[in-house]
């Protein structure tokens, strides 16, 4: 059975699977790059993912 969702907070189906355990009131969590720049805009703070370092292999 699933407890929480962990992403990586990239953007599409990451995101959008965050989006959903949002909706519907599940633990999210999980990491993502210092300063919360994605690819496309910063990661919204809602989202309350663990800021680290070292690229996606830290990750």
């Amino acid at each position: 059975m699933l407890s929480k969702i962990i992403s990586g907070s990239q953007t599409g189906a990451d995101r959008t699977a965050l989006d959903a355990g949002i909706e519907h009131d599940f633990p999210i969590g999980g990491a993502g790059p210092v300063g919360r720049m994605a690819e496309d805009r910063p990661i919204d703070l809602k989202y309350h993912l663990e800021e680290i370092g070292g690229g996606y292999r830290a990750k």
